[in-house]
């Protein structure tokens, strides 16, 4: 007796009826801070106390809820950066990093920029106070 190919519809079943995903708060904070380092003109923060407390920059805040998501993203910039050129563009990455990976609905992302630093230079990049 020839056996016969199932569709693999019929293997799998149908989509609705495969399972669910759920992405959590903390996963997509990941990917809100991924996204956030990515991008040109965002400078990672931590001075005195910041270190021990965890209170380093960038940093996200998010709310997942069912296929939706909101952030708010802190973030430093260096000096003489521009504030709405950087900020526009920490949204438009946080925005398409959780929409092409989570596969969420963003509902915004807010962008507080909290901290101005000063430009950094190689020669001081490798120096230590001695």
């Amino acid at each position: 007796m020839a056996e016969t190919a199932r569709p693999e519809s019929s293997v799998l079943g149908e989509p609705g009826d495969r399972g669910t995903l759920t992405i959590r708060d903390r996963v997509a904070q990941k990917l809100v801070l991924e996204a956030t380092r990515g991008t040109p003109g965002v400078r990672h923060h931590a001075a005195g106390m910041d270190k021990l407390t965890g209170r380093e920059l960038p940093r996200a805040r998010v709310l997942v809820s069912g296929k939706r998501v909101r952030a708010k993203v802190d973030i430093a910039i260096e000096w003489p950066g521009s504030l709405s050129v950087i900020g526009t563009a920490v949204r438009e990455n946080v925005t398409t990093q959780l929409q092409s990976v989570s596969g969420l609905d963003v509902d915004g992302v807010d962008v507080a920029i909290v901290s101005v630093l000063p430009a950094s230079t190689k020669r001081d990049a490798g120096r230590k106070v001695r």
